[in-house]
């Protein structure tokens, strides 16, 4: 076998290509991109790069985020039906935390394609109209973030209610071997709870900053924007390809 059919037929290649075959797969490679574009220009500006490089990184940023906009055309769809999906979970608080989670995401969306609608120059807004709308799309990215905040606040209390009665030793063998697969499970969704939040923590920096309750600089957003892409990314990749990335047959 040549070396250009190694590569080509190459376990990991066909792991990226399924990977890239998804559209959150895509988004999230786009997003790593933008987002790391985006701390470069901060980077290279203070540095004192000429204008040309600065200006270059800062178009790569911009052409990607409209193109991630356009693949989110519809989007908020979903997030309404998931909205309304969310009002038949039994345990009321999660239940109101992902409706608010969805209808914030949803609206943010709805607003993101008006943005897409300015930036590709089908239709333009004022500049006075265009910033509100930037600016109301960011604070129902920020809601849909709080409320998921909040979401996972509650899941880790009861994580750790049912963590402490779980640890309790059994009467018997068959219900001890119960307990310790019930442990596991507990530590798995756990480790999933914290990625999350620690993920959404991040996150919530961008969309505070573009609503105006922080006053981040660009190069924060750029390492947030990254480290949140590259754990989405990861998220993708293990759904894809499974938790211990092999190929499928």
């Amino acid at each position: 076998m040549s070396a250009l059919q190694q590569i080509v037929l190459h376990p990991y290649l066909s792991q990226t290509l399924r990977f890239w075959s998804t559209t959150v797969g895509r988004d999230k490679t786009y997003r790593s991109v933008q987002y790391l574009a985006r701390f470069l220009a901060w980077y290279e500006y203070r540095k004192g790069a000429t204008k040309e490089t600065v200006q270059r990184l800062q178009n790569l940023k911009s052409s990607l985020a409209l193109s991630r906009k356009l693949m989110r055309v519809g989007k908020f769809l979903e997030h309404l039906q998931a909205a309304l999906k969310a009002t038949a979970i039994q345990d009321p608080i999660v239940s109101y935390t992902a409706i608010g989670r969805q209808l914030g995401y949803g609206s943010y969306l709805i607003l993101d394609q008006l943005q897409w609608l300015h930036g590709s120059k089908a239709y333009q807004f004022s500049p006075e109209t265009i910033k509100k709308i930037s600016k109301n799309a960011a604070r129902f990215w920020l809601t849909g973030l709080s409320f998921s905040l909040i979401s996972g606040t509650y899941k880790t209390y009861v994580l750790r209610q049912r963590l402490a009665a779980a640890k309790r030793p059994r009467a018997t063998a068959e219900k001890e071997a119960e307990r310790k697969i019930e442990l596991q499970q507990i530590q798995t969704e756990q480790a999933g709870v914290y990625f999350q939040m620690t993920q959404d923590s991040l996150d919530w920096l961008i969309p505070a900053t573009g609503a105006e309750f922080l006053d981040l600089d660009e190069g924060v957003l750029g390492l947030a924007g990254l480290a949140t892409s590259l754990m989405g990314a990861r998220t993708q990749w293990r759904a894809v390809n499974g938790p211990a990335g092999a190929a499928k047959k």
